[in-house]
């Protein structure tokens, strides 16, 4: 079954309607997470059972990433999005009213999941948007993700600054973000019905027992995509105190990386349309490697900042150019392929603070953080093989 090309003018509101839900995804986590503090508060937990309580958020979503791509493929994008969104926006609450560790831990499991979930869904009915206009859409769908960081953390920082209990705060948030999700539910696009033609018209695998070349392709891209970004988050600021910064100038570095880096997706669209998937990443991967490995070397705070910035112009492409080129993948049913990679990234944001961690205990920060150097490296090698991808059309 063929995808129709529509009209820029057709796509519209469906268009709007993802870069909507990408938003609301990106700032329900940024409400959470400057309100941490309090909620560590309230249990009276220390920071070893509160880290152990914060890996619910990354179990959940790999227990749950793969049945959410199976769900997406077997009742469509829309209907798993829908139930997704409302799910996360009433489980923001939950790790407020916890009554117990095991409880915040529970919590933050089905929080996780939601978002696995969500996250799956928005990708593939991203990717439907894309393939029926025909052109770059991705990339913009997750600046608004990024955007949605912004803002939400920017919301969040105020509530905690005025000492906003955080059950109300999550309430209202996702009394607010729904609201947004029910606005605009009618605006997608219903692929059930291509589900069920890719059901019964194809032969398509379900499951990934033996992911094809291409796939594997994909999932290392993300892979490397997930070291270097998971670095300015959960290193920048030790890092640029270790030389000797303020903590008013430590947390410069993560921010110019986010900044630069929704500058990037924000014309990243008319990047791959203009180059091609293969030439963005592989320029953006030699990008991160020459101004980090510079960085590195001289080490001073502003040459870090600088370094991060446009490492964040670099990566920008990465994540979004794979989830697109999933679409692409011959004998991949789209819920599965996404949830793989979707997968695969998560599993990388784990390991990335792991491997740094590990490295540091051996060695120096320049030797640590080297691993982002040797991650654009890896992915600007693999760029060129996603030429093969990009003239294959999307499959029917």
């Amino acid at each position: 079954m063929n995808l129709p090309t529509k009209s820029s003018a057709d796509l519209t509101r469906p268009r709007t309607a993802v870069l909507a839900l990408f938003f609301a995804n990106g700032a329900l986590f940024a409400n959470w997470a400057p309100r941490i503090p309090a909620v560590q508060s309230g249990l009276a937990i220390d920071a070893t059972l509160l880290g152990v309580a914060l890996t619910g958020l990354g179990a959940g979503g790999l227990l749950f990433t793969l049945t959410a791509g199976t769900l997406v493929d077997r009742v469509g994008s829309r209907r798993v999005l829908l139930a997704a969104t409302a799910a996360l926006c009433a489980g923001l609450v939950l790790p407020a009213l916890a009554p117990t560790w095991w409880a915040l831990c529970l919590a933050l499991v089905v929080l996780g999941a939601a978002d696995a979930a969500m996250d799956v869904a928005m990708n593939a009915q991203g990717v439907l948007v894309e393939q029926r206009s025909g052109r770059p859409l991705l990339n913009g769908f997750h600046a608004s993700w990024s955007v949605g960081a912004v803002a939400g953390g920017l919301a969040g920082t105020a509530a905690a600054a005025l000492r906003v209990p955080p059950a109300p705060h999550f309430l209202a948030t996702g009394a607010v973000l729904g609201a947004v999700a029910l606005v605009v539910r009618h605006r997608l696009i219903d692929d059930e019905e291509r589900a069920d033609a890719l059901d019964t018209g194809t032969k398509r695998r379900r499951g990934i027992t033996r992911p094809p070349p291409a796939l594997l392709l994909l999932g290392l891209i993300v892979v490397f995509a997930a070291q270097i970004e998971d670095v300015p988050q959960s290193w920048s600021a030790v890092y640029l105190s270790d030389l000797g910064a303020g903590p008013g100038t430590a947390g410069l570095a993560f921010v110019a990386f986010s900044v630069s880096m929704t500058a990037g997706r924000l014309v990243g669209d008319r990047m791959v349309e203009r180059l091609g998937p293969s030439v963005v990443v592989t320029g953006g991967g030699l990008l991160v490697a020459l101004a980090f490995g510079i960085a590195l070397l001289v080490a001073s705070p502003l040459a870090t900042i600088i370094g991060f910035a446009l490492a964040g112009l670099g990566a920008s492409p990465m994540f979004p150019v794979a989830f697109s080129m999933v679409g692409r993948v011959p004998g991949v049913l789209p819920g599965a392929g996404i949830a793989t990679v979707s997968l695969v990234s998560r599993i990388g944001f784990l390991a990335a603070p792991l491997l740094v961690g590990g490295l540091l205990g051996v060695s120096t920060f320049q030797v640590a953080l080297s691993v982002v150097v040797v991650a654009a490296v890896g992915a600007a090698a693999l760029g060129p093989r996603l030429g093969r991808l990009q003239d294959r059309p999307p499959p029917d």
